[in-house]
């Protein structure tokens, strides 16, 4: 019974943060600014996601895998809309 209680808590936890990406996105596409956000934050969280991706593969545990890999996706695509509104939203250089 410990076991099951702690898996429930395991795949809960998951989830969450699986989800947590989206205010942010739905945040930074609504302003179309992402000055706020650290592109160092978000690399960071890429990359834990995507450690633990190979870590869920590594043990066959697909909702490890699966909730993962889906935050490594979710991470890149939210550092992919910072990257790309630090850049349209750059002072141009015109002399």
């Amino acid at each position: 019974m410990v076991v099951l209680e702690l898996t429930a808590f395991g795949i809960i936890g998951s989830v969450l943060l699986s989800f947590a990406f989206l205010p942010q996105c739905y945040q930074l596409l609504k302003t179309k600014s992402a000055k706020d956000i650290s592109a160092y934050y978000v690399l960071i969280l890429v990359a834990g996601s995507f450690c633990l991706t190979i870590y869920g593969y590594g043990i066959r545990d697909p909702i490890v895998f699966i909730l993962n890999l889906y935050a490594t996706l979710a991470n890149s695509e939210l550092l992919t809309l910072k990257l790309y509104y630090d850049r349209k939203n750059a002072p141009s250089a015109t002399n």
